[in-house]
C-alpha cells in the first residue's frame, strides 16, 4: 500500500528585486489574479515598504525586496497557485528574477511510536551516535542531488520529525533553479517560463521521491 500524507503543501518562493508595496491584495484583484471578494476579505498582517504579508483562504503570500513567496497547503489549488504567479509576472515582465524554487511539504503519518522510530533509523543509523551520544534521535537531515535535467540548480530534501501530526514526518523538497547566466538575463522571462514548462515535472518528481523514502527497506 502506498503511504500519503496527511498535510502537504507547495510554495514558490523568488530571488530578485521585487517592491513590496505593489504587491497587496487591491493590486492582484485589479489585474483579475483574483476575486475582488477574495481581496475584501484578505487578511492583511502588513503592509510595509519593505514587507508584504497577506492571506487568503487558501493563500499565503510574503514580499520583501528580495524574495517573494507564495504557498498553499490545499492541494485542488496548486495549479491556481502556479496561474497566479506566471499571471503576475507576465504583467510585471521587467522585474528582474534569477532564482526559483519550486517547494513541496508532505506530513506522513506512521502507523505507530515503533514505526516512526524505525525511519529515523533507516535514514541516520545510530551505530556511530550511540559510541558519542544518549538516545540518539534524528532531529533535522537533508539530503542534496543534482538536478536530473539541463537546468542549473539541485535538488534537497530534508527529513524530520513533524510538528503537526502525531508520530509524523516531515519531508520536504526544494526543487531549484538557476538562470545559466544571470547577468545576461534582463526582467524574469526565463525564470517564469522555466516555471511553466517545468511544474508538473517538479511536483510529480516531489511527490515520488517523498512516497520512495517510504518505500525503502
Amino acid at each position: 500500500m502506498v503511504k500519503k500524507p496527511e498535510i502537504e503543501g507547495m510554495s514558490i518562493v523568488l530571488r530578485g528585486d521585487f517592491n513590496p508595496k505593489i504587491f497587496q491584495p487591491a493590486w492582484f484583484a485589479a489585474q483579475g489574479l483574483i476575486r475582488n471578494e477574495e481581496a475584501d476579505e484578505a487578511k492583511i498582517e502588513i503592509i510595509h515598504p519593505t514587507i508584504v504579508v497577506f492571506s487568503l483562504d487558501w493563500l499565503r503570500i510574503q514580499i520583501e525586496p528580495n524574495r517573494f513567496y507564495a504557498g498553499t497547503n490545499q492541494s485542488p489549488y496548486y495549479e491556481i497557485l502556479k496561474d497566479l504567479i506566471l499571471g503576475t509576472f507576465r504583467i510585471l515582465s521587467h522585474t528582474p528574477i534569477k532564482i526559483m524554487g519550486i517547494n513541496y511539504d508532505s506530513h506522513f503519518p506512521m502507523d505507530s511510536e515503533d514505526a516512526w522510530h524505525d525511519i529515523g533509523h533507516r535514514i541516520t543509523p545510530k551505530e556511530m551516535w550511540n559510541k558519542v551520544l544518549k538516545k540518539p534521535g534524528l532531529r533535522s537531515v537533508t539530503i542534496q542531488g543534482e538536478r536530473p535535467d539541463d537546468h542549473k540548480g539541485r535538488i534537497a530534501v530534508r527529513i524530520e520529525p513533524s510538528n503537526r501530526v502525531r508520530y509524523g514526518v516531515l519531508i520536504n523538497i526544494n526543487d531549484h533553479y538557476e538562470l545559466q547566466d544571470p547577468e545576461s538575463v534582463l526582467g524574469c522571462e526565463a525564470i517564469i517560463d522555466m516555471l511553466e514548462s517545468e511544474w508538473k515535472a517538479s511536483i510529480t518528481r516531489s511527490q515520488q521521491i517523498a512516497i520512495t523514502i517510504f518505500e525503502q527497506k
